[in-house]
């Protein structure tokens, strides 16, 4: 049986300009740390929960493609359905100056231990806030662990990459643009589709090694987020790691002029920055308020 890989040395391209010829999707105040409320009605989200796998989060039957046994799968333009009940997604650090302007950027650790960043995209358990009844991804930005799907890359035990995609997804059947030829050999799109997720990849290791030297610096503070708009609105984002401002401000004059020229701190001002989108996201959360992309102004957070 042959298997589709890939190699690790695939050089950084543009997620965003290939993947958005794969998948059909529309893109169109600072909240406080605080204990947990008591308040029965306030939503808990857990965006990393240990029943959740740091690829898991749309896949529900990931399988390596095989050249024979799937030579005749095609793949078709769908909406974002798979991803309606997604409280987060996965973000690459390269992504954080375009997503940090719509979606809080938070980091977590994975059942293995491995860091990776994650975009907030709902406050109410099973609710995506940028997903909307027609199942469009209203946002300008919209995440590149969002638009690869429904393919990933599957690791053996030798390290070797091999293609594999969520056979449950509706853009996979007969219908639609062929991953192989008559003779079993990929396609172009199966190869523009591996060089993608090859780039993913590379870039979600820059992503994890970026979170581990904040962790390793004292940075990284784990905290539960609680985001309130008036009275009659909360939520509380549980066990999520945050840049602590006050070390950063502490850190010595030479890991900052290192970290301004490696760019590690143009990720934290990103990754700050975007906690000011929690509220908006409260309010975007709420049953039946479902927005475009417009951004609508939010109150300021209160601490609980």
């Amino acid at each position: 049986m042959k298997n589709v890989t890939a190699r690790r040395t695939a050089p950084w391209s543009s997620i965003p300009a290939l993947a958005l010829t794969l998948l059909a999707l529309t893109t169109s105040a600072l909240a406080q740390n605080a204990a947990p409320t008591n308040t029965s009605n306030t939503p808990r989200i857990q965006p990393m929960s240990q029943e959740t796998s740091t690829t898991a989060f749309f896949y529900q039957k990931p399988t390596v493609l095989d050249r024979e046994q799937h030579k005749g799968l095609r793949l078709k333009a769908a909406d974002a359905r798979f991803a309606a009940k997604n409280q987060a997604v996965p973000l690459l650090a390269a992504e954080f100056p375009e997503a940090c302007l719509e979606y809080p950027i938070v980091f977590t650790q994975g059942q293995d231990g491995q860091w990776l960043a994650l975009a907030l995209t709902g406050l109410q358990a099973n609710v995506n806030a940028f997903v909307d009844a027609k199942g469009l991804w209203n946002a300008r930005y919209v995440p590149a662990s969002v638009r690869r799907y429904p393919f990933i890359l599957a690791e053996s035990a030798n390290q070797q990459l091999s293609l594999a995609a969520d056979l449950a997804a509706p853009q996979l059947g007969t219908e639609g643009e062929a991953l192989f030829d008559d003779k079993g050999e990929p396609a172009e799109l199966a190869k523009n589709v591996l060089q993608m997720l090859a780039d993913f990849q590379n870039q979600a290791a820059a992503t994890a090694a970026l979170a581990k030297q904040l962790h390793e610096a004292g940075l990284l503070t784990q905290q539960n987020l609680q985001v309130r708009q008036g009275e009659e609105h909360s939520a509380v984002v549980e066990g999520v790691w945050i840049v602590d401002e006050a070390k950063l401000r502490q850190l010595p004059d030479e890991k900052v002029l290192a970290w301004f020229k490696g760019g590690q701190l143009a990720a934290i001002h990103a990754h700050m920055l975007s906690l000011r989108n929690l509220v908006p996201l409260l309010e975007r959360s709420r049953p039946g308020n479902t927005d475009t992309a417009q951004d609508k102004p939010g109150k300021k957070a209160k601490g609980g």
